[in-house]
């Protein structure tokens, strides 16, 4: 996610191997496959465009990576008005939409247009924010709070999604913030609005969608209310399923979670994580299908304070069966939606993350190409 710096800034990383590695070994695949699952069975000319949410930075390489692999298609007018993208102000706004024309994007902080606090949640009621207040002082907090809660509206609007690219590159937990943290109320808020229904498809819900995750390992002041959150869902696993225990020996060479945590804390933390992505997702009435499980991969990349660690994590999401509506208030998740979290929290022990290095970026070819996206980001804004 890009929330710091200027428009310029967001070329910063588009040009690193290890990334486009990532993006091409990880996200475009199941990208690939969340498209054929859309329109799987549906005439063709029946067939819907894929809706994409992204933090795509100015330099928008991840949507123009979709556009030419065909996953990604644009209007005829060569509009990406499928595409919803948020950036932290308006300039940033636009110089994206210079890329990728027509694309829908949200300037402002991401958690903080999430978490407003909207007096009317019925988004069917017209209602216009921006109108001068009746009851309060037409001030610049007031003016700010009427923007933000527009923003909020609008962006609700645009769910649901087919693909979700959350791609943060900083600490999905903030020391300062109010525990769960803001990106997991956040998170939480999203896969609520993911139930909408979609016009396209008579105004049904989606019955599933590709999410990518990232984050830094840390930060290196985690507070104890955090790690003791991740603490608890790998706790809970291993006294669910005993034979776990084996499977994390030989992953790590301990059993016991804590000594894990004490001594070898970035695999507790990639262990971690994951579960608290699936668990926030079973609350909001969608699981991680088992077939893949979570997919994770994992690079280093220098600064000028030091090297740090990203994770980039890869899953498809599948609808409860029956949802939520259909089933008795306070029940538990559906059967399916059990077995494969289960199913699921083995696969996060048995399967190694992908160590993404230069001689990882060597062994395979990066299709398409750095070369072959710019060369189409060229196509849409010859200016740059």
């Amino acid at each position: 996610m890009v929330t710091n710096g200027s428009p310029i800034q967001g070329f910063k990383f588009e040009d690193c191997l290890l990334k486009h590695y990532v993006r091409t070994q990880g996200w475009l695949p199941l990208c690939r496959a969340r498209k054929l699952k859309v329109n799987r069975g549906v005439p063709e000319k029946l067939r819907r465009r894929i809706r994409y949410f992204t933090f795509c930075a100015v330099g928008a390489i991840d949507v123009l990576m979709l556009d030419v692999a065909k996953v990604l298609r644009p209007s005829s007018g060569d509009k990406f008005n499928t595409v919803v993208f948020f950036d932290k102000d308006a300039d940033a706004v636009n110089e994206t939409q210079k890329r990728i024309p027509g694309a829908i994007g949200f300037p402002g902080n991401f958690t903080d247009v999430v978490l407003a606090i909207d007096p009317d949640e019925d988004m069917h009621k017209d209602r216009d924010y921006l109108a001068p207040p009746n009851d309060e002082t037409d001030q610049y907090t007031t003016r700010k709070r009427q923007l933000t809660l527009d923003q909020r509206r609008k962006f609700i609007r645009t769910f649901p999604f087919d693909v979700i690219n959350l791609d943060l590159e900083e600490f999905i937990f903030k020391p300062n913030d109010p525990f769960p943290g803001k990106v997991v109320n956040a998170l939480r808020k999203v896969f609520e609005w993911q139930r909408l229904p979609l016009p396209q498809l008579n105004d049904a819900p989606l019955e599933g969608f590709t999410l990518m995750f990232t984050t830094q390992i840390g930060p290196p002041n985690i507070s104890d209310e955090y790690v003791n959150m991740l603490r608890e869902y790998l706790v809970h696993n291993l006294e669910a399923d005993s034979s776990l225990g084996e499977l994390l020996q030989t992953k790590t060479g301990v059993t016991d979670v804590d000594a894990l945590k004490s001594n070898q804390f970035p695999t507790f933390f990639k262990l971690g994580v994951p579960k608290l992505l699936a668990s926030i997702l079973l609350e909001e009435d969608w699981f991680v299908d088992s077939t893949i499980g979570v997919r994770t991969y994992e690079f280093v990349r220098e600064s000028a304070s030091g090297p740090y660690t990203i994770l980039h994590f890869v899953m498809d999401i599948v609808r409860q069966d029956p949802p939520r509506e259909r089933r008795a208030p306070n029940s538990e998740p559906s059967a399916g939606a059990a077995t494969a979290y289960r199913d699921v929290a083995r696969r996060i022990f048995e399967v190694p993350e992908v160590q993404v290095t230069d001689s990882t970026v060597a062994a395979v070819e990066l299709k398409p190409t750095l070369e072959q996206i710019k060369a189409r980001r060229r196509l849409y804004y010859p200016e740059e």
